[in-house]
């Protein structure tokens, strides 16, 4: 599979020295104008991550039975859309929304409707990835639940119903696995053939999320013959990865590349 690393712009310059064959640039509501874009250089593929938040710490919500929050959300997606077209994107991986306290059960119509709109509105040259979700969201520094797109019957009948493709956060499939009581080799296998990106960290128990590689609970060795494709990009995605120059994505990249998952030099 290749390297991908995920990069906010103020980053980039510092962190290209791992040699990535891939970007993922994490966006937040403040980046949506572009002024940036000028700046990056890069010749390999660019996936884009659409902002979680709006500028005042809300959570998009494409998932919302409210007309506004829905249509506030669909305008920050769309200017996401636009940015990901000047970066020559290929990719753009969306949160599906559904975040509630407490649990309640979510018509899933809201969701169809916000990817239906974005996906007319959205380029040919750019592919739309929905990312599954934990049992268990952090937001804000307090437990909250995702009601939507975690069961693996309910991702597929989804991706099958836009005829899309997914965004396979290994840690969020575990965490989802341990609450729910799920093999999860047989989740991630069920899942393999709509994933086109992968975000990789460890997960410990129903909520401990962006653990470094090798300090959880996943068997990132047993379960690489289930992941393992050249064309997938798959990104490490830990907990504070990118300060110290890097210093964590650096060791879960390293990691990573000793049980085969990326077979360039790092």
């Amino acid at each position: 599979m290749k390297f991908g690393l995920k990069v906010h712009h103020k980053d980039l310059d510092r962190l290209l020295d791992m040699r990535p064959e891939a970007l993922e640039f994490a966006l937040f509501a403040g980046d949506l104008n572009g002024a940036w874009i000028k700046d990056v250089k890069f010749d390999g593929p660019i996936a884009v991550h659409m902002p979680e938040k709006f500028k005042d710490g809300t959570l998009l919500d494409p998932a919302s039975a409210d007309d506004k929050i829905r249509a506030d959300t669909i305008w920050a997606l769309k200017k996401t859309i636009d940015l990901s077209e000047r970066l020559n994107a290929r990719r753009i991986i969306f949160h599906p929304g559904g975040i509630r306290k407490p649990a309640i059960h979510l018509d899933n119509g809201p969701l169809l409707k916000t990817m239906r709109e974005l996906q007319a509105y959205a380029p040919e040259s750019i592919e739309l990835l929905l990312e599954d979700m934990p049992g268990i969201y952090w937001y804000a520094g307090v437990l909250y639940t995702s009601c939507l797109f975690k069961g693996q019957d309910e991702i597929i009948d989804i991706l099958k119903d836009l005829n899309m493709g997914l965004c396979l956060d290994i840690c969020h499939a575990k965490l989802y696995c341990n609450e729910a009581g799920l093999d999860f080799p047989s989740y991630i296998k069920a899942l393999r053939p709509f994933t086109r990106h992968m975000h990789l960290s460890d997960a410990r128990g129903s909520s401990e999320e962006g653990i470094q590689i090798g300090e959880g609970e996943i068997d990132f060795k047993g379960i690489l013959p289930l992941l393992d494709d050249p064309e997938i990009i798959a990104v490490p995605e830990i907990l504070d990865g990118h300060k110290n120059d890097g210093a964590g994505f650096r060791l879960a990249a390293d990691r990573l590349k000793s049980l085969g998952y990326f077979r360039v030099p790092l």
